[in-house]
This record gives structure tokens, C-alpha cells and sequence, in this order.
């Protein structure tokens, strides 16, 4: 099993729930993922936080995994990369993030650039931190971003593959390519078209 972390965006949701105010999403969070750790790694595990407190309880059976699942956080800002530098194991960033979009390379570099860094003033090895990355699209039109620049897995069958290749050579070891369509039939030709046109350069 493997954790995926995300803060949320919006706003409704959380006054929908009755949770901590929507501009408290980020600490509680954070402070989630730190009660989870001492969960699943103290044997008498106790925790005193703003929003989550413990004592005096079992917590059993602990998880398989040495330290508990792998924490894939999501996200794109730069509270987000600290976060995933402090706490997480595997960034999980969407490409279409209006506020942040890594939809080229260009982009891409520059936020796992600040990652590096997040990392290395936290004290880890940038390179110990897992890569995924959604796509949110996949098209044969070549589609342009708000800068004019291609988005990534769209565009020839050769520039998609090499937008894999190059996400690989970046170290991604998941990606996630939005294959949806309004019928069945127009999905399962996506997919088929994906699997046979890039996915079968990767085999």
C-alpha cells in the first residue's frame, strides 16, 4: 500500500465538512503526516499537536513496510516541495495546475530545481525522492499552454515518446496519462492508440 497526500483546493469543500479553515490546510497536513508516522513506528505511540492529539492507546498491527507506506505527496507550489522534502517519499505533481503548471519540460525542471533544494535544507539526498507525474492529457493534436509552449504528450507519436523518454531520464517511474472520452468506444481508442503508438516504444 502506498499513501497519496494532498492538501485540497477548494475552498467549499472544506466549509462543506466542517473541517479546519480552508487557510489551515497546509499545518493540518503537515501535522497529519507526522501523528502517521509515530503510528506506525512507536510501539507506545503518543502525539500533541494543534489538530491531533494522542496517549495511552495501541495502535496495532503496524504496517509491513520499515516506516510505514511510502507518502506520495501531490502538488506544485512551493509549500507543497517542502512538504514532500520534509515528510513525503514520492512527488506527484499534475501538469495542469493553473497557478503552477508543469506542462513542459521547462517548467517541470524548474520546480524539481526547487525541490533539489527543498531537499537538500532538509537534509536528504534529492535523488532518495521517488518521481511520478499526471500527465491530465494525452493527445495527437499538438496542444500550446498559456506561453505558447507544446504541452507535454501531445503533439506527432515521436514527440510524445520522447516527452517519456525524457520524463524517464528525469527519473519518473509512474506516469499517468488522461485517456478518457465522452463514449467507451472513443476511450478504448485512446487507450489502444497510446499503448500501440508510445507505451509499446517502452516495452
Amino acid at each position: 500500500m502506498e499513501l497519496g497526500i494532498g492538501t485540497g483546493w477548494m475552498r467549499e469543500e472544506f466549509e462543506l465538512l466542517k473541517t479546519p479553515s480552508f487557510e489551515e490546510r497546509g499545518a493540518v497536513t503537515d501535522e497529519y503526516i507526522r501523528a502517521f508516522k509515530v503510528l506506525w513506528t512507536e510501539e507506545n505511540p503518543s502525539f500533541q499537536g494543534k489538530h491531533v492529539h494522542f496517549a495511552d492507546i495501541h495502535f496495532t498491527p503496524k504496517p509491513i513496510q520499515p516506516g510505514g507506506p511510502k507518502i506520495w505527496v501531490g502538488g506544485e507550489s512551493g509549500r507543497a516541495l517542502r512538504r514532500l522534502a520534509a515528510l513525503g517519499d514520492v512527488w506527484y505533481p499534475i501538469a495542469g495546475n493553473p497557478r503552477w503548471p508543469l506542462d513542459t519540460l521547462a517548467t517541470y525542471d524548474a520546480a524539481a530545481a526547487k525541490l533539489a533544494a527543498a531537499a537538500e535544507k532538509a537534509g536528504r539526498d534529492p535523488a532518495s525522492i521517488g518521481r511520478a507525474y499526471n500527465a491530465m492529457g494525452h493527445s495527437e493534436v499538438e496542444q500550446k499552454n498559456a506561453d505558447g509552449a507544446r504541452v507535454l504528450l501531445t503533439g506527432s507519436t515521436e514527440a510524445r515518446k520522447q516527452d517519456v523518454a525524457d520524463l524517464q531520464q528525469r527519473g519518473v517511474t509512474t506516469l499517468i496519462a488522461n485517456l478518457a472520452d465522452g463514449t467507451l468506444e472513443g476511450a478504448l481508442a485512446k487507450q489502444e492508440a497510446f499503448a500501440r503508438d508510445v507505451m509499446s516504444a517502452f516495452k
